[in-house]
């Protein structure tokens, strides 16, 4: 490889909110449709990044991070020829028997788990974006859920080989479509000073890449929704 290598910004965006989410279930590698709201959002973040010259796109293989990955590709002016890379090391963490279950009742069996009473407690007494995978793991008999280790080890393989697949000729930026349990593990890895637990559907969270190393610059960003929805109050 040459030494010739240039900064990546990397712009992590949530899909947008699908039917599984508005209903407050899991949505690990099952896949919810996104929501009239969900589109609309992804569009606005679209025109929100329309002046962003991407080098390139990347999304998981699952169909919502596609599909507001397509929206945001159409919304854009500032690149030419992009063309949608789909992966499978991007998708959501798999939470095995959980799939599809309602978020309170998972949330329930991981904190008498912990033994905790509340979630609170829980990010107190653990390192809680760890504990929360490899209780799944550990609850779930079908053996499908993934724990923190092989979770964390796809993605971050996945992010370093996009980084480093387009530094050369200066770097550039470049926007992936991934999942709010994903983002999380990634910045919570890179950089605990942030609080993740939070991740907006079809926010930015942005990463820079240099010289091998990983710099989390901002996280759970929604300013360019706003910016897009003034665009569109612009142009009505």
């Amino acid at each position: 490889m040459s030494d010739n290598k240039g900064k990546i910004t990397l712009y992590l965006m949530r899909h947008g909110q699908t039917i599984l989410n508005r209903a407050g279930r899991t949505q690990g590698w099952c896949d919810g449709v996104l929501t009239k709201e969900g589109l609309e959002v992804a569009v606005n973040v679209g025109l929100g990044l329309s002046d962003v010259k991407f080098k390139a796109v990347y999304s998981s293989d699952l169909g919502r991070a596609v599909k507001t990955a397509r929206i945001v590709i159409k919304e854009n002016i500032a690149s030419t020829n992009l063309k949608l890379v789909e992966l499978e090391g991007l998708r959501e963490v798999c939470f095995g028997k959980y799939e599809g279950e309602k978020e309170k009742i998972m949330f329930n069996d991981i904190m008498n788990f912990l033994n905790v009473s509340s979630l609170k407690e829980a990010v107190e007494k653990y390192d809680f974006q760890k504990e929360y995978c490899n209780s799944c793991a550990a609850l779930d008999e079908t053996n499908e859920a993934e724990n923190y280790e092989t979770a964390l080890n796809r993605v971050m393989r996945s992010i370093k080989d996009i980084c480093e697949d387009n530094s050369n000729e200066d770097g550039g930026n470049i926007l992936a479509v991934v999942h709010g349990g994903m983002i999380r593990l990634i910045i919570d890895y890179l950089d605990k000073s942030f609080n993740v637990r939070d991740m907006a559907n079809s926010s930015i969270s942005k990463i820079i890449y240099e010289n091998g190393n990983f710099k989390v610059e901002s996280v759970n960003d929604t300013s360019y929704s706003e910016k897009g929805k003034a665009i569109k109050a612009a142009v009505r």
